[in-house]
């Protein structure tokens, strides 16, 4: 049992959904403002038991999808920041993963911009989780980890707050917001149902 340490953690942020709030171009994460020195203290992670009876339902999400979702991203200087919206039209292949929780393949059509992408998608990092938080059907995550930008390019630091709501095996709401460096960069926003 100590081994798995689960769900329900850190009360007051799951309290406030952080993903569902409105972030303004480069504000600070509200985990780094909360935890300050401690923010990148990456030796605190949590220990998540992928067969826990609460997240089984993720496996019942396998498949094929397609819906509508947006993306939202910041651009321009700090003083004077842009906030960009596109809408797309989405095919999703959701794969079951070693090391994610939900991983999905996805092919994103940008009518407005007519562009296409492929992009796979992985949430909920059980290597890099800090919080968690189970309700249901609905999933409340924070992950933050290091990532290279390339070869003697230094390193950046990621936190991922994370949304994923299924309220049945046929419809999914996920919704992530990033943070590189400690402050808000971008949004990704999808609406699925089973294809």
């Amino acid at each position: 049992m100590k081994k798995y340490c689960l769900l329900m953690l850190i009360l007051g942020w799951c309290l406030h959904s952080p993903v569902a709030a409105a972030y303004e171009c480069y504000q600070a994460s509200p985990t780094s403002e909360s935890l300050e020195d401690e923010y990148r203290n990456n030796d605190k992670s949590l220990r998540v038991d992928k067969n826990a009876e609460e997240l089984q339902f993720l496996k019942k999400l396998k498949g094929k999808w397609k819906g509508t979702g947006e993306e939202i991203s910041c651009k321009g200087s700090d003083a004077n920041p842009e906030k960009l919206h596109k809408n797309m039209n989405v095919e999703a292949d959701v794969e079951e993963s070693s090391i994610v929780l939900f991983k999905a393949r996805l092919e994103k059509e940008f009518p407005a911009e007519r562009i296409s992408r492929s992009d796979t998608l992985g949430l909920i990092n059980t290597e890099s989780l800090y919080a968690l938080s189970v309700n249901g059907r609905h999933i409340e995550a924070n992950q933050r980890e290091y990532a290279s930008n390339g070869p003697d390019a230094g390193v950046r630091y990621l936190e991922y707050m994370i949304s994923i709501d299924a309220p049945s095996d046929d419809e999914i709401h996920v919704e992530w917001s990033l943070f590189t460096n400690g402050v808000y960069v971008f949004t990704q926003k999808l609406n699925l149902t089973r294809d």
